[in-house]
C-alpha cells in the first residue's frame, strides 16, 4: 500500500508541475486562481461523494458475500477504501497548509516559491482526481463481478 501511495504521489506531483509549467508558458494564472478559490470545497465534496459511493459499494459487497460467500476476496477492497478515506482527509489538511503558506508574505521573496506551491496545490487536485477515478473503477468491478471468476 505504501508503494501505491508513493507512486500516486509522484505521478500527481509530476502532473502538478507540468500544469504549472503549462500555465507559465501560456502566461495564465487561471488554474492557480481557480484552485486557490475552490480546492478545499472540491476536496470536501469529493470526500462526500466517494464516501457515499463506498457505502453503496460496501453494501453491495455485503450482499454478495452473504449470497455467495467468498469474503476473503473482498478484504483488500475494504482496506483500499479505508486507505482512500485517509488519503482524502490528508489531502484536505495538506491543501489548507499549502494554500496558507502560498499566501504568506514571508515566503513571497523565496525564488520559485510560487512554482513550488502552485505545483504542490495542483498535485493535490490531481491526486484527488485519481482517487475519484479509483472509486468509480471499483463500482464497475462490482457491477461486473461474477462469483465464478476470480478478482
Amino acid at each position: 500500500m505504501i508503494g501505491q501511495v508513493l507512486r500516486t504521489t509522484l505521478l500527481a506531483l509530476g502532473a502538478g508541475f507540468l500544469c504549472q509549467l503549462a500555465q507559465d508558458w501560456l502566461i495564465s494564472q487561471y488554474f492557480t486562481d481557480f484552485l486557490k478559490t475552490n480546492l478545499i470545497n472540491i476536496l470536501i465534496a469529493l470526500l462526500a461523494v466517494n464516501s457515499t459511493t463506498m457505502g453503496i459499494v460496501l453494501t453491495k459487497l455485503r450482499e454478495l458475500i452473504e449470497k455467495h460467500g467468498h469474503q476473503g476476496e473482498f478484504e483488500q477492497t475494504r482496506a483500499q477504501f479505508l486507505l482512500s478515506i485517509k488519503e482524502q482527509v490528508t489531502l484536505i489538511a495538506a491543501a489548507i497548509l499549502l494554500l496558507t503558506f502560498q499566501q504568506s508574505s514571508y515566503l513571497k521573496d523565496i525564488p520559485n516559491s510560487g512554482l513550488f506551491f502552485g505545483s504542490a496545490v495542483a498535485a493535490i487536485f490531481v491526486y484527488s482526481m485519481m482517487i475519484l477515478y479509483d472509486t468509480a473503477k471499483s463500482v464497475l468491478i462490482i457491477i461486473d463481478y461474477s462469483p465464478e471468476t476470480e478478482i
